[in-house]
């Protein structure tokens, strides 16, 4: 995965902007990586609905990928 690849991820902080909120936690949503980040663990920013998460990369995978 890299930069201004289209991926499906789960992250529970991105629930408080959906319509209702937290209706779709625990399911896939689809968002744009921003840049990926090399810590004591790989993750990455994802842009969702205007707003910036952060995810770990065991919980994206490409959007399509199933």
């Amino acid at each position: 995965m890299n930069a201004g690849d289209l991926v499906e991820f789960k992250c529970i902080g991105a629930g408080k902007i959906d319509n209702p909120p937290c209706s779709k936690d625990g399911e896939w949503r689809t968002g744009v990586i921003l840049r990926k980040k090399n810590l004591k663990f790989e993750a990455v920013d994802i842009l969702y609905r205007g707003h910036v998460f952060v995810a770990l990369v065991k919980n994206c995978r490409l959007a399509g990928a199933v």
